[in-house]
C-alpha cells in the first residue's frame, strides 16, 4: 500500500463531494418523478408515440400549427393495482439502484483515499456496481412496461404498442456503462496479479 499524493486526495475528495451531490438529486429526482406520476387526476405515465400529428399553439393569441408528438404523458384513472404498484415500485427500484451504486464508488473512493488501489476488495466492488446496474435498469424496464400497459388500458389505448426501441433505448447506455465496469474489474484482477508477481520478485 502506497501513500496517496496531495493531488491525488483532492481528486478523490471531489469525487466523493460529487458523489454526496449526485446522490441528493437521485433521491429529489425521484420525489418529484413519484408527485408528477401520482396526480389527482390519476396515473401519468410517459410514452412515446410515431410522430403523432396534433394541433400546438406557442403562446396565446399564436395561431395554431401541426405537430408531430414523439413523446407525451398519458393520465387515467382506475388504473390496476398491479400496473400502479409497478409504476410506483419502478421509481423505487430506480432511486435505491443508483444510491447503491453511488454507495458502492464512495466505498472505492474512500478505499483509494486510504491508498488501496489494487485490493482485492475493489474488483469486487465495481462487479457489485456493475450487476446493480445492469439489475436495476432491467427490473425498471419490465416494471415501465407492466405499469404503461395497464395505463394505456385504464385510458382507453389498449390496443396500442409503443414502439419497443423507444422504450428500450435510455436503459442501453446504462447496460453499456455495467459492461465497461466489468473490463475495468478485470484489468484491476490482472493489475492485482502483476502486483503480486512484482512483489515475488522483490
Amino acid at each position: 500500500m502506497r501513500e496517496t499524493t496531495t493531488k491525488e486526495r483532492n481528486d478523490i475528495l471531489s469525487t466523493l463531494v460529487v458523489a454526496g451531490v449526485v446522490a441528493a438529486i437521485v433521491v429529489l429526482t425521484s420525489v418529484l418523478r413519484w408527485f408528477e406520476t401520482f396526480t389527482l387526476d390519476g396515473v401519468s405515465v410517459p410514452v412515446p408515440f410515431a410522430g403523432v400529428p396534433a394541433d400546438f399553439a406557442p403562446a396565446d393569441g399564436v395561431p395554431e400549427t401541426t405537430v408531430r408528438v414523439t413523446e407525451g404523458d398519458v393520465i387515467a384513472e382506475g388504473v390496476n393495482a398491479l400496473s400502479t404498484v409497478s409504476i410506483g415500485a419502478s421509481i423505487i427500484v430506480g432511486a435505491i439502484a443508483w444510491l447503491v451504486v453511488i454507495a458502492l464508488f464512495g466505498t472505492l473512493a474512500l478505499r483509494f483515499l486510504r491508498g488501496r488501489f489494487f485490493d482485492p476488495a475493489n474488483p469486487r466492488l465495481l462487479d457489485a456496481a456493475g450487476w446493480t446496474m445492469f439489475g436495476g435498469a432491467l427490473a425498471v424496464s419490465l416494471l415501465d412496461t407492466l405499469g404503461r400497459n395497464g395505463v394505456l388500458a385504464a385510458a382507453g389505448l389498449g390496443d396500442f404498442q409503443p414502439n419497443s426501441w423507444a422504450t428500450t433505448a435510455s436503459f442501453i447506455p446504462i447496460w453499456i456503462a455495467a459492461t465497461v465496469l466489468g473490463l475495468i474489474s478485470l484489468a484491476f484482477r490482472r493489475g492485482i496479479r502483476l502486483q503480486r508477481d512484482t512483489d515475488g520478485l522483490v
